[in-house]
């Protein structure tokens, strides 16, 4: 049987954000992918987003789709349910990748996302456009990634019911998420955009915390790297995947 590897998207995109790499890693794989929860049907509606019920979404994929182990490969905040999920069933996981991947650190990231824990600019869309600009921050005067990642994820943040981006802050600032990374043994690799600044500020110990951890960084590329360049990505991951197999 062919091996298994499953996308998760992060915060406002859905199943289709893996689109360009689904039909091509098919041939080789049996590829799955789904919409995290408040992401689908469900969008806009009140939801129980919780890391529980998010990882309790990647465990009935595992048993709906009899997987007995794959490869997990994640945008973003997709990385919470995924290293969660691998550190409780390491042997059901062999590997994991994450692009624009973070963890609760004192860094600037966490101070933006206390900010806005802390405060709601007196309703959602002014909440949601403030936040939007800051999770994004400009590396030079023009940077089309950062100008692109905000007016993606205010339009699609805006469809979401608004406790889901707050409580995923709340996740990011109470759970601790670099305790879980430190128990894994399986091969990561971890992608960030060169662009995507404040993202990458919250990994600076990314080596003390899994110092077997492949550390790569797509050029001319922004938070989502991934879907800034699918082509590059698709190599340095299935250069990954390839080395996995062979170690």
């Amino acid at each position: 049987m062919k091996e298994a590897i499953v996308f998760i998207h992060g915060l406002t995109g859905n199943s289709r954000a893996f689109k360009k790499q689904l039909g091509y890693y098919d041939e080789n794989y049996r590829t799955f992918a789904y919409d995290l929860i408040g992401h689908g049907d469900d969008k806009g509606k009140p939801v129980e987003f919780t890391l529980e019920k998010l990882t309790g979404q990647l465990e009935d994929l595992f048993e709906k789709e009899k997987i007995e182990k794959a490869h997990i490969c994640t945008i973003s905040y997709g990385c919470y349910p995924a290293a969660i999920f691998a550190a409780r069933h390491q042997e059901k996981v062999a590997s994991l990748c994450f692009i624009g991947g973070h963890y609760n650190s004192d860094s600037p990231l966490s101070a933006v996302l206390k900010h806005y824990w802390d405060h709601d600019y007196g309703s959602y869309q002014e909440w949601l456009k403030h936040y939007s600009h800051d999770l994004f921050p400009k590396s030079n005067l023009v940077d089309p990634y950062a100008i692109i990642s905000t007016r993606v994820y205010y339009k699609y943040g805006y469809d979401l019911h608004e406790k889901v981006l707050k409580e995923a802050i709340s996740h990011r600032l109470h759970y601790d998420l670099r305790a879980d990374l430190m128990k894994l043994h399986i091969p990561v690799l971890w992608i960030m955009g060169d662009h995507d600044q404040l993202f990458k500020s919250s990994i600076a110990d990314l080596q003390d915390v899994i110092p077997h951890a492949i550390y790569k960084e797509l050029p001319h590329s922004g938070h989502a790297a991934s879907m800034f360049r699918p082509y590059a990505f698709r190599r340095m991951y299935e250069n990954f995947l390839v080395q996995v197999k062979n170690s």
